[in-house]
């Protein structure tokens, strides 16, 4: 040994996660690990099943670095399927479910998916698509039925040894392939590996405070990177999961009750829509066992940080900024934006998190100043799957990183976005890149010129708006626009309106002014997003 701190050869896989969870097991095997309505299991029980499935894979020929992807609604099944995957150093892709089969085809090809974990109703939408998607070997089916040509998930976790794979998972290897809709038109896998995870975890539990006496609640989607941030935190740190399968106001509050967990994450209008219930409804809920409520994903604003206050009486409340390629970034408490008149702000960078904000230049800029928001962590990603160009725009040097935020900075500390990552949407928590949409929009005869962006919505936060410019001599209607983006793009993509208009405000090198396109929509709004 040479007393520097590290012995010669050896990589402390402690760095990779499992091994973390592994100890939990050992510990603390009864410890509740999972639990639905309806189903439960411990750390040991859950391990168990991990194992087997593992296994199981290990059986078929699948073996790192073969890539899993997952599209599904929330279910125990899909937390075992991320721990059994980084038990055997499987990197796994967390799919949304909603997306169309074009969409899904795109993704499953770019990341090359050797297995697909479906339930029953993803597999009758994907099954048309096989002949389609070259690099899938297996379909492991979550379903009581037994369908041919799919692996049956209780199945392979019943044939599987019960003896821990011997698969050494290092802490470069990749873990997390995090999918965010690109500037370009075509989303970008943004590489996590199992270093970056694991300290992504810790970091986040540290600055919550979370510890094994916490258990969260999962009803945002488990493939969103936020849930699944969360959902990795409560595990290192050996605390519980309990699922909902899915976000209906009324029934998360119901589920809190019932269930009585200490720790909830939802983006901040899910949390708007369930706090604005009738009284007389919200009356019939216990809320007292949260203790952290915690909101991650939009814009955070005063009314909803005021109704998260006024109703998780015994809580913390953080509002925090993330990305798929940063984890997470900031957090502010209510205090914060109250009682210190820090309304509009993200807060300071958590623990472990350098902030910076940097001109055209590089050049570090003084409070008050916009630039673009940089970070720097363990917690920071790789870079882009297959997509070096991406990577390079993304980072300032091999430390600092960023998703492309405007930023400023106040005289105490405090960030405050000035606009928001490469003009994303967020509609009911969920992201929107306008390139892509506008893509599919060119498509259509008869377009001339268009830009996607992102109105005011009460119920939505925001909704996806077209401004077209026809050519001459066409006549399209709002409705046929509609309707071809309804052919390609999912439902939360898919503009809700269009406007027409004569031109798309444009600078002397053709770049799209998104700003002043959404200026008419966004006057006289309380908002920190210009």
């Amino acid at each position: 040994m040479d007393f520097i701190g590290k012995q010669p050869g050896k990589t402390s896989l402690t760095s990779n996660g499992i091994s973390t969870i592994r100890g939990h097991v050992k510990k603390r095997p009864d410890r509740m690990a999972l639990r639905t309505e309806t189903f439960s299991e411990t750390y040991a029980e859950m391990w168990q099943r991990c194992t087997r499935f593992a296994n199981a894979l290990l059986d078929r020929g699948i073996k790192k670095p073969d890539l899993v992807a997952t599209y599904m609604p929330n279910s125990y099944q899909f937390a075992e399927i991320i721990v059994a995957t980084q038990m055997i150093g499987l990197p796994l892709t967390l799919g949304n479910y909603r997306l169309t089969p074009e969409e899904i085809i795109y993704q499953i090809n770019n990341c090359e998916a050797k297995v697909l974990c479906v339930q029953q109703d993803q597999y009758n939408l994907i099954a048309p698509l096989l002949d389609r998607l070259p690099t899938v070997k297996e379909v492991v089916l979550i379903s009581d039925e037994k369908v041919t040509g799919t692996l049956n998930y209780e199945e392979m976790i019943a044939s599987g040894s019960p003896e821990e794979p011997q698969v050494e998972v290092l802490p470069d290897d990749m873990h997390l392939l995090f999918y965010t809709s690109g500037t370009t038109g075509k989303p970008k896998g943004a590489v996590r590996t199992m270093y970056c995870d694991y300290n992504m975890a810790i970091s986040t539990a540290l600055e919550l405070g979370l510890n094994r006496d916490d258990s969260m609640f999962v009803v945002a989607p488990m493939y969103a990177a936020a849930t699944a941030g969360y959902l990795l935190s409560t595990l290192m740190v050996g605390g519980s999961l309990c699922i909902a399968p899915g976000f209906v106001p009324e029934e998360a509050l119901r589920l809190i009750d019932l269930m009585k967990p200490s720790f909830v994450f939802m983006v901040p209008i899910m949390y708007d829509w369930m706090l604005s219930l009738p009284s007389e409804t919200k009356a019939k809920y216990d809320l007292s066992s949260i203790r952290l409520a915690v909101a991650c994903g939009a814009p955070m604003h005063s009314t909803i940080f005021q109704k998260m206050r006024d109703s998780f009486t015994n809580a913390k409340c953080i509002n925090m900024l993330g990305a798929s390629e940063l984890g997470f970034v900031t957090a502010i408490t209510t205090e914060e934006w109250f009682e210190m008149h820090k309304e509009g702000s993200i807060g300071k960078g958590i623990f472990d998190m350098d902030l910076k904000i940097v001109d055209e230049h590089g050049r570090e800029v003084g409070p008050g100043e916009v630039g673009v928001l940089y970070s720097r962590s363990p917690a920071t990603f790789d870079g882009y799957w297959h997509n070096e160009e991406g990577t390079k725009r993304s980072f300032l040097d091999h430390e600092w990183c960023s998703v492309g935020d405007m930023a400023r900075m106040d005289e105490d500390g405090y960030i405050y976005l000035v606009d928001r990552a490469q003009d994303m949407i967020v509609t009911g928590g969920t992201n929107v890149y306008p390139a892509e949409v506008e893509g599919v929009i060119l498509k259509l005869d008869g377009i001339a010129d268009v830009g996607v962006i992102g109105v005011p919505d009460e119920k939505w936060g925001e909704q996806v708006k077209a401004v077209v410019v026809l050519k001459e001599g066409y006549s399209l209607s709002e409705e046929d626009i509609i309707a071809h983006c309804r052919k390609y793009l999912a439902g939360f993509k898919t503009p809700k309106s269009v406007d027409f208009a004569q031109a798309i405000p444009r600078n002397a090198v053709g770049k799209m002014l998104k700003k002043e396109l959404r200026k008419p929509y966004w006057e006289g709004k309380q908002t920190f997003i210009s």
